[in-house]
């Protein structure tokens, strides 16, 4: 019996290794990281639905963002498979688009994706940056930018610290 439970144990394994998904994955996160590079004034813009976003302005010549995707603990317990599946989809295929020095975060498109997955970002950006910020449900901090700021979140608490120009910051939540 123990020999046949090996098997099927060593059976499952491969066929999750075959699809691409990480003990990570099934655990019901991930993570990706992105980085574009900019000349001159940068202009950052995130609409976050579900997560908390951090933006921080640095001496550097890039945009770089750190995720950290989130699923549904009952969707993932429900359905491993589904839920590794939704978080390589995110992955390989994050909403996020740069374009010259314009880099924008945008929500997930995907009904499935909104419905179970979240998205934390850590956002370091050039100190001059034109920044904006958006989230629906989740905190938002910024700090460090000399360029102007526009942070809001419906549920969240926001938090702008050492900015140059701040144009709104609001919080409903």
């Amino acid at each position: 019996m123990r020999i046949e439970h090996r098997k099927w144990l060593t059976m499952a394994i491969a066929i999750l290794a075959m699809f691409g998904y990480s003990a990570a994955a099934l655990g019901a996160s991930g993570a990706f990281e992105k980085s574009f590079a900019v000349d001159g004034e940068a202009v950052v813009d995130v609409s976050n639905l579900k997560g908390t976003v951090v933006v921080r302005g640095g001496d550097v010549d890039e945009v770089t963002i750190r995720a950290r995707i989130t699923v549904d603990k009952r969707y993932a317990r429900t359905d491993p498979l589904k839920a590794g599946k939704l978080i390589g989809e995110i992955k390989r295929s994050p909403p996020i688009e740069a374009v010259g020095n314009r880099v924008t975060v945008g929500e997930l498109e995907k009904h499935s994706h909104r419905r179970y997955a979240s998205i934390s970002y850590e956002i370091l950006v050039p100190r001059e940056a034109t920044v904006s910020v958006h989230s629906v449900s989740g905190d938002v901090r910024v700090s460090g930018i000399d360029g102007e700021v526009n942070a809001t979140s419906e549920t969240g608490d926001v938090t702008v610290a050492d900015a140059g120009s701040e144009s709104g910051t609001r919080s409903s939540g």
